[in-house]
């Protein structure tokens, strides 16, 4: 059986993906009316969350570590486990592993854990970083195999950075305009409406969907 993702946020995205005078435009808001700017950046926040759980992207630069039990394809886990679905090419799960939360930028580190905690760096000249499939890939180079860990639980640790890039102009409009509209329905109809919910009703969805990076 594929093994459960465990992934963790280690670096958030140093600002949101839309700016506040933005979401004040949509909602023609005067200049002088600021006494709900907390609500807005709230609302912003909220929505740009939305986006990255509805298109399982990072917007903003941000910085992920993937924890794994074993490499896909191992005796531990069916081939393939970690196959992807729009825009990813199929390669022997023995040499490679998909990252989620594209676009990857570039990988960190990759660690390998001993029984005893004791942790070994896998060398950079010895993977590619696949940037250029969505999502992303870790390709282990001719004639180098995948380290094995010798802890059972958690024994690989991947480091990596994704996102479209440091300001809200590199992020997709369609995605950018899709979280100004959700955060306004969400001012507007505050306390009656969650935000999974608002996704449709605010034409969120519309905009999102062809920008969804499917996992199998």
């Amino acid at each position: 059986m594929r093994e459960p993702l465990k992934l963790t946020l280690t670096a958030p995205a140093a600002r949101l993906p839309v700016d506040l005078n933005e979401l004040r435009a949509q909602l023609r808001l005067d200049d002088d009316q600021t006494a709900e700017d907390a609500i807005l950046v709230a609302n912003l926040r909220a929505a740009a969350e939305a986006c990255e759980t509805f298109t399982g992207r990072a917007l903003i630069t941000q910085t992920w570590t993937l924890f794994r039990d074993a490499w896909p394809g191992d005796d531990r886990e069916a081939p393939l486990g970690e196959g992807w679905h729009r825009g990813a090419l199929s390669v022997s799960a023995a040499r490679a592993l998909t990252l989620p939360r594209p676009p990857l930028q570039s990988v960190v580190h990759v660690k390998t854990f001993a029984d005893d905690d004791g942790e070994s760096l896998w060398p950079a000249s010895a993977y590619y970083v696949d940037t250029a499939t969505l999502p992303g890939r870790l390709v282990a180079r001719a004639g180098q195999g995948l380290p094995v860990p010798g802890r059972a639980a958690n024994g690989i640790e991947v480091r990596y950075v994704a996102g479209h890039g440091a300001a809200p102009g590199d992020v997709p409009a369609r995605l950018r305009q899709g979280i100004v509209q959700l955060a306004a329905y969400l001012f507007e109809n505050r306390g009656d409406v969650s935000a999974e919910s608002a996704v449709e009703h605010a034409g969120a969805a519309a905009l999102w969907r062809p920008l969804v990076v499917w996992r199998l």
